[in-house]
């Protein structure tokens, strides 16, 4: 499956999981505003830290991911609230051996049975959609909800990763 000619949608016990939209940019809001929420977010390589100030500075953030969609570079997913129908969050995902996953999500949804639903959604399908044989994430010592859901599903802990520390993995093949 190659996720830039059809991107997949998918949908977990809380969550529908599908290709950012523009339109997604005002819920989208809530989470990069919320200050919790991006303390655990990972912004390593890079080139803006995730706090945005301005619903604007959203808009432009989203279309910044978009464009980069369409170039081919990655693929930001919506996380979409299946009660609200409400983006509360994105994750990232690229080709690669080793696919280096972001998950931002709403302070609110920063609990392990949340962030559980999101690391198996990953697990599960970055082989098939970016062929990659490693995920790594960060979680930060602060976020013990993260870890808990990297521990509960069998991520381990390797701390650096291209010199940067707070590093899990896990082998998809």
């Amino acid at each position: 499956m190659n996720p830039y000619v059809e991107c997949p949608t998918i949908k977990t016990k809380s969550f529908t999981i599908r290709l950012i939209r523009e339109s997604d940019s005002k819920s989208l809001f809530r989470c990069y505003h919320d200050k919790k929420a991006v303390e655990f977010m990972n912004d390593d390589y890079c080139d803006f830290g995730f706090y945005v100030d301005s619903e604007e500075k959203m808009q432009e953030t989203v279309g910044y991911w978009i464009d980069f969609y369409q170039k081919q570079y990655f693929v930001r997913f919506s996380i979409v609230n299946n009660a609200t129908e409400e983006a509360v969050g994105t994750i990232e995902g690229f080709s690669g051996e080793t696919g280096v996953l972001r998950v931002d999500i709403c302070s609110e949804y920063e609990k392990a049975c949340y962030l559980s639903e999101l690391f198996c959604f990953a697990s599960d399908n970055f082989h098939a959609f970016f062929g990659n044989e490693y995920l790594v994430t960060k979680a930060i010592s602060k976020a013990v909800a993260r870890r808990e859901a990297l521990a509960n599903n069998r991520w381990e802990i390797i701390d650096t990763y291209r010199d940067y520390h707070d590093y899990y993995r896990i082998k998809l093949i």
